[in-house]
């Protein structure tokens, strides 16, 4: 799978996948790094055994697994507002960059902030539900009347895209071996997501009003980089279309390739999105920071 490239937009079109730049690190750089790890890693466990005797969910913690430091410090500024206490274990170092273990706690703040949240849910959505949403939020009007998106194949093909090519509606579990389903499918397995949000009716309000200020924020990242974006009305049309409750993010790490939206609740259908490389970073808004946004958005009952 790969994109059409269009400008500094790529549109979302199977065909064949392009070769991989080859990669920069060296058969010697990584036996440097596992030697270190080696002989860092029982005394960095050492530190977070003794974390948990003080409260924190070392268990929790590490299935994480090792992070990037300035990865981690993204999640530990996020953890920390949410009221969580972070420590950073080194490890090892790769390219110049220490890798880490996050451990954390809650204080009494993120509990009492986290126990209402387990008990929220999204509304039970049948699969019809989300590809009428779907048709119904990416369909273009021209001057020659409506074209909305095709749902004539999705039974046998798995898969459905607007007219754009900017989004595609994917259900991973249905029985089609098209590259499209396959890729999710074999992501969503393998891959530890990038993010994890709560789409709700303040997130979405959040983000339609971030879209109508576009010359400060056009496209929304998902980690702590801007080259790998998406548009922000593509992906307010995603939000809708998507239905409440957590989502989980996959960035894949080619260039190219496309960031997935994946329902982690039942139907786990996945928005497929073309991504916007390069964008302005002043026009760039941050996923996390759209959550802080949502926090204070007031809304009245659904």
């Amino acid at each position: 799978m790969s994109y059409k490239q269009t400008g500094t937009r790529h549109s979302y079109q199977p065909k064949r996948t392009a070769t991989m730049r080859a990669s920069a690190i060296t058969p010697a750089s990584h036996e440097a790094f596992r030697q270190e790890w080696d002989a860092n890693f029982d005394l960095a466990l050492q530190k977070a055994r003794e974390l948990q005797k003080k409260g924190f969910l070392v268990e929790e913690s590490l299935q994480r697994g090792a992070l990037m430091e300035s990865k981690a410090k993204k999640l530990a500024e996020d953890l920390k507002q949410r009221g969580y206490e972070v420590e950073l274990i080194p490890v090892a170092k790769w390219a110049d960059e220490n890798v880490v273990f996050l451990i954390f706690k809650p204080t009494a703040k993120a509990k009492v902030a986290t126990e209402p949240a387990k008990a929220k849910k999204g509304k039970n959505l049948t699969p019809q539900d989300i590809i009428d949403a779907f048709v119904k939020n990416f369909t273009y009007q021209y001057p020659s009347g409506p074209e909305k998106p095709d749902t004539s194949k999705f039974q046998t093909e798995g898969y459905i895209t607007d007219a754009k090519h900017l989004a595609a509606l994917v259900d991973p579990a249905s029985g089609s071996k098209l590259p499209i389903v396959e890729k999710v499918r074999n992501t969503v397995k393998t891959m530890q997501p990038t993010y994890r949000f709560e789409n709700s009716t303040k997130l979405r309000v959040a983000t339609t009003r971030l879209k109508a200020q576009k010359k400060h924020s056009g496209y929304v990242a998902f980690d702590d980089k801007t080259a790998k974006t998406v548009e922000i009305e593509v992906f307010v049309k995603s939000l809708r279309s998507i239905g409440d409750g957590p989502v989980s993010v996959y960035v894949l790490p080619n260039r190219f390739d496309p960031i997935y939206l994946v329902r982690e609740q039942p139907p786990h259908f996945a928005i497929c999105l073309a991504p916007y490389i390069e964008p302005p970073s002043s026009q760039v808004v941050n996923i996390s920071d759209i959550e802080k946004e949502a926090a204070n958005v007031k809304v009245g009952a659904k």
